[in-house]
């Protein structure tokens, strides 16, 4: 099957771990990235990137003419090749746009949405004419389908065996990554707020440095002020005696790629509970769960004194992974909704 990935391909991205599943599975692939392509490096440091990113979000897609512009090359790619499903990853389109995929394609043009509502942002999804609708918070799938009668499904996100694994460090590795708590991503408010007031404990923050407005002293010293993927996230996560997912306000009742990627890792996962990780995992057995402050130093604090027990939970965790939560189990029951 000939298959348009429409979304970001960046290392460690949603959009390129889907569309190396899909050619590991056979089929042919195509890819599209929105966007301007800034240079990586620049002078006036990291945070100038994020700036430039803000400006182009934020102001020029919103200029018709150079919105058009944008997609150019992705209409080049459906009029050059055949294609038999597009598969979208964010709301980069609108209905017109969609109704062009289709009539030119004359096939399923899907969305999977990766994020919680508070990045809905135009919600454009809502009227662009989509076939199907995917999304990771099953809170979601079941509003849209109930008050707007929209076709969502509820499709969690998973690993990517290729490069969510175990793996053994060396000493000098050792060095690097070991810690009681990690995490990696984005140092947003609510995760500052959180972890400013975990100071007693020897943590290993793995992303860049949060915006200006945002600055913790405390936080700064914490941030290893580098993005892990792939190969150095599983030895993060396998350095650390606990990866604290704190999941962001606005999930509901889902969780995020941090849960699969942990557990595919091979790392203990300490999440925010929700009723659907229940149907993911075996809580207390697989992952661990907290519902509220006092509980997550409660489990922290207990954790972190018992290793055989949480290693156990690790290694169960990393079973079920490797066995239910796979990408290539997530595209393969999305293929067969579509074309079942």
């Amino acid at each position: 099957m000939n298959i348009l990935v429409v979304g970001n391909f960046y290392s460690g991205a949603f959009g390129l771990h889907i569309s190396e599943t899909l050619k590991e599975s056979g089929h042919n692939v195509f890819r599209f990235e929105p966007g301007f392509k800034f240079s990586k490096t620049s002078i006036f440091g990291k945070r100038w990137n994020n700036i430039k990113y803000a400006v182009y979000n934020d102001l020029l897609t919103k200029i018709p003419a150079v919105h058009k512009k944008n997609l150019k090359p992705l209409f080049n790619i459906i009029k050059q090749n055949e294609i038999n499903l597009t598969i979208v990853l964010h709301d980069y389109l609108t209905s017109e746009e969609v109704k062009k995929i289709k009539e030119s394609t004359k096939s399923p043009v899907v969305l999977w949405f990766p994020d919680a509502f508070s990045n809905f942002k135009k919600s454009m999804f809502f009227i662009s004419g989509y076939d199907f609708l995917f999304f990771v918070d099953k809170y979601i799938a079941d509003i849209l389908k109930a008050d707007f009668n929209l076709n969502t499904f509820y499709l969690p996100q998973a690993c990517f065996p290729k490069y969510h694994h175990k793996t053994v460090l060396s000493e000098n590795e050792k060095q690097i990554y070991a810690c009681d708590i990690t995490n990696a991503g984005n140092m947003y408010p609510s995760r500052i707020a959180l972890y400013k007031q975990l100071d007693k404990y020897d943590i290993k923050m793995w992303g860049n440095l949060p915006p200006i407005w945002a600055y913790d002293k405390y936080i700064n010293s914490i941030l290893q002020k580098k993005f892990v993927h792939h190969d150095e996230k599983a030895k993060a996560f396998n350095g650390a005696k606990i990866v604290l997912n704190n999941l962001h306000p606005a999930v509901i009742n889902g969780t995020n790629k941090r849960t699969f990627e942990t557990t595919g890792c091979g790392g203990f996962l300490l999440t925010k509970y929700h009723p659907a990780l229940g149907d993911l995992f075996e809580i207390g057995k697989e992952i661990e769960t907290y519902k509220n402050f006092d509980d997550m130093i409660e489990k922290i604090d207990y954790y972190l004194k018992h290793d055989n027990e949480r290693k156990k939970i690790a290694d169960a965790g990393y079973k079920r992974a490797h066995k239910d939560h796979t990408l290539e189990i997530r595209l393969n029951s999305m293929l067969k909704i579509i074309f079942g």
